[in-house]
């Protein structure tokens, strides 16, 4: 027996393979393309013969392929009883489509767990991986030790789906900053404004924002006594920046994005409301504003 199985040899599937090798597990590895999975064989790991023989070799398999559905395909045509093994899929789902997969890890005699990990292979790599799982709770507890000799594991909810979901919700927010700072720093250099206060100020401010923000919408502090602004003015606020963009011959589409966001708020006559519910505001139904 080995201590886990990975199925799927892809950018992701290799970094597990190799970083659980490396903190001393016995890992089994499959992939579609045998030469692929012979590439990561050595002293701790060793080739599947078979996805049967991949599901059966380990307490715990994860399944490190391109999408559900191919997931779903490899569990049901392996026709092997999992006799209570878990079963951990990394692909992206929605809830629907993670209960039918649950349906059937269970159906097989297993225990269904979904493993979002919301960092790159290279960060996996580096045993810095973030691993947010749902699904069986007892089969969670039984294989963290092995989650967290790779990195840092949090137990999201028992639904099928909710690590996924849950990891979504967190990572939305991070390529817009990262788009924004990275144009913050090219205005710097362009007009020869040093670096040194830029790291800093940065963390300060995003640091204390963010954590203001939540305390707000999570209702830890009276929403009443923020000064977030209303709707009408973060529109007014993008507008803003997105012509300060523009005249420094960079791309300001982000910002119309926004404005865009907030002006179809206002047409919906939620102008005065505060903007943190503009997730909330439905707009399916209403023509965005082109002012």
């Amino acid at each position: 027996m080995s201590d886990v199985t990975v199925i799927g040899s892809g950018a992701m599937g290799s970094a597990l393979v190799e970083v659980l090798a490396a903190s001393g597990a016995e890992v089994m590895v499959w992939n579609r393309t045998g030469t692929k999975a012979e590439a990561l064989s050595g002293p701790r790991v060793r080739v599947a013969r078979s996805v049967a023989d991949a599901l059966t070799s380990s307490p715990l398999t994860i399944v490190s392929v391109s999408d559900h559905e191919v997931a779903k395909t490899l569990v049901e045509a392996a026709g092997v009883g999992l006799g209570g093994r878990a079963v951990a899929s990394t692909s992206p789902v929605d809830p629907d489509q993670a209960k039918s997969l649950n349906t059937v890890v269970t159906a097989a005699g297993g225990h269904y767990l979904d493993l979002a990990i919301p960092r790159s292979d290279g960060q996996v790599r580096a045993g810095a991986g973030v691993f947010l799982v749902s699904g069986d709770r007892a089969a969670y507890d039984a294989n963290r030790e092995l989650f967290d000799r790779v990195g840092a594991a949090t137990y999201v909810d028992a639904a099928p789906g909710a690590a996924y979901v849950g990891g979504l919700a967190v990572v939305l927010a991070y390529l817009p900053m990262a788009v924004g700072l990275l144009q913050g720093l090219h205005i710097c250099r362009q007009h020869d404004v040093p670096l040194e206060w830029f790291e800093p100020t940065a963390l300060d401010f995003y640091s204390f924002q963010i954590r203001s923000l939540l305390d707000q919408v999570t209702g830890r502090i009276d929403p009443s006594a923020g000064d977030e602004g209303s709707v009408d003015a973060m529109a007014e606020w993008a507008a803003e920046l997105a012509v300060s963009l523009r005249a420094m011959g960079l791309d300001a589409g982000m910002f119309d994005a926004l404005r865009r966001l907030f002006a179809a708020a206002s047409h919906a006559g939620h102008g005065g409301a505060d903007w943190t519910s503009i997730a909330e505001i439905q707009l399916l139904d209403v023509t965005p504003s082109r002012q």
